[in-house]
């Protein structure tokens, strides 16, 4: 399949999954490389694995979609894992920053729950960017969902 038969907005879909695999490979390489370099191949924190699976996945479907297979799965899977992405963050910081995710000893937070999670969404630029990416791309490839027939 020629590039020339992707629209822009399905350019812009394949640029967004792409930074969004980017910054968890990222993420989940350099947190599980620390866990490999001290002996330890399943991390106690089980999101770092998970990230690099998840990225590798968004990276392969890309890449199945330019190869002309079906895309509407694709779209749907993706938004799925965005959903998950954007939920588990909160959930994972709400359920007290449990390293297998709701299992295990966890920290809580004190004061308004909104005004916790509306400081978490600001936490730093990677953070930010992840979220704000994720959101944008759930949105994109529901609507393409809907439109590609």
């Amino acid at each position: 399949m020629s590039l020339r038969a992707f629209d822009p907005l399905h350019v812009v879909a394949a640029h967004l999954a792409v930074l969004v695999a980017v910054l968890h490979l990222a993420l989940g390489v350099t947190n599980w490389v620390t866990y490999l370099a001290g002996g330890i191949v399943i991390p106690p924190d089980v999101r770092w694995p998970l990230f690099v699976l998840s990225g590798v996945a968004i990276v392969a479907g890309v890449v199945a979609a330019i190869a002309g297979a079906d895309r509407r799965p694709l779209y749907a899977a993706g938004v799925g894992l965005m959903v998950v992405y954007v939920v588990g963050y909160f959930a994972w910081h709400v359920g007290g920053h449990r390293p297998l995710l709701f299992v295990g000893p966890g920290t809580h937070h004190h004061g308004s729950t909104f005004e916790y999670l509306l400081a978490h969404v600001f936490a730093g630029p990677v953070e930010f960017l992840a979220l704000a990416s994720e959101t944008a791309l759930a949105g994109l490839l529901g609507y393409l969902y809907y439109h590609d027939r």
